[in-house]
């Protein structure tokens, strides 16, 4: 199992694995996609059916192993009987690693700029080349209709049921969506790929969650982390060019006016002028499966901000070549 895109050794140690898990919170806090609140995981490379999940602290504030605990992908309990106080909604980690044993890191965010296609029914689609991982449109996934009887509505995901329902939503029973999958797999395992059966790949890369935030999946943390800072990048240029296109273009009326009626419009419809662009599902498809290529040069450079930001501390042991 790969879950680094660019390991320099057969297998990746864990002293790289959890110096990666520290520095990919620092990043995903550095570009806002991260506050005090949300998380990234990482499956196990010894363990497919564990995962690991900062304990409950802000991922800014992550400094060395000691602040990563393991989970069993089965039930979301920590492995360790004495672990630290984890996070509530580590179900939402341990649900899609269990639904989907390609996957590799999970991202959960609130992200400011996402949340308005959370709850405006407005699709968040991909209007630039670097978003193409989105496909057509993320899909929306309400919990109103899936809380368990006795569980508080509060729109966290505090159960195994709750993240059962969620990691659904990546591969919905009948989906005409992006077949995300078709495009992850193709990837070589060298680089991150997986050798799974379609069945076992995700439909989408990104579920938006109501009220709430959105979660991305990915075969490393590397590509969890470009999907989740990308997801926020495109969330930013939907918002803008919604804005300007509003503001620009006006409106015509098509059809029969009554104008003794006070102006009432008979069998006539508002149509507005211009639309926005968005990328086509080919276009999609195309700009990741290019652009997967080089995630290397984005991580490359968050590793090196974060490293210059007093702010970010990294204690964990960097791993011996070999």
């Amino acid at each position: 199992m790969s879950v680094g895109y660019f390991p320099k050794r057969e297998k990746l140690g864990l002293e790289d694995l959890f110096r990666g898990l520290v520095t990919a919170s620092h990043i995903l806090h550095y570009h806002g996609v991260l506050d005090a609140y949300g998380h990234i995981s990482v499956r196990s490379p010894d363990n497919p059916a564990t995962f690991y999940l900062p304990c409950n602290i802000s991922p800014a504030l992550l400094n060395d192993a000691d602040d990563l605990i393991e989970y069993n992908v089965a039930d979301a309990t920590p492995v360790e009987k004495d672990a630290k106080a984890g996070y509530l909604e580590r179900y939402i980690h341990s649900e899609i690693y269990k639904r989907f044993p390609s996957i590799n890191s999970v991202v959960h965010s609130h992200c400011n700029d996402v949340l308005p296609y959370c709850v405006s029914g407005v699709p968040l689609k991909p209007t630039v080349h670097m978003a193409g991982f989105l496909g057509a449109s993320a899909p929306v996934w309400n919990i109103s209709s899936h809380y368990p009887s006795s569980s508080k509505h509060d729109l966290l995901v505090r159960t195994n049921t709750l993240g059962a329902s969620l990691s659904a939503a990546f591969k919905p029973a009948t989906s005409a969506g992006f077949i995300y999958s078709k495009v992850r797999s193709a990837i070589p395992p060298q680089i991150g790929g997986s050798t799974a059966e379609p069945s076992h790949e995700p439909d989408h890369a990104v579920i938006l969650m109501r009220g709430h935030g959105f979660t991305t999946v990915a075969h490393s943390i590397e590509e969890a982390v470009y999907q989740a800072i990308y997801t926020k990048e495109a969330a930013k240029t939907q918002t803008a060019a919604l804005i300007v296109h509003n503001a620009y273009f006006g409106s015509t009326i098509e059809g029969k006016v009554d104008i003794e009626d006070g102006g009432k419009i008979k069998k006539g419809k508002l149509k507005m002028e211009g639309e926005v662009s968005y990328l086509s599902d080919k276009e999609a498809t195309d700009a990741w499966d290019s652009n997967k290529q080089t995630v290397a040069r984005p991580w490359n450079l968050w590793c090196r901000e974060v490293e210059a930001c007093p702010l970010y501390k990294n204690e964990c042991a960097a791993g011996e070549d070999s």
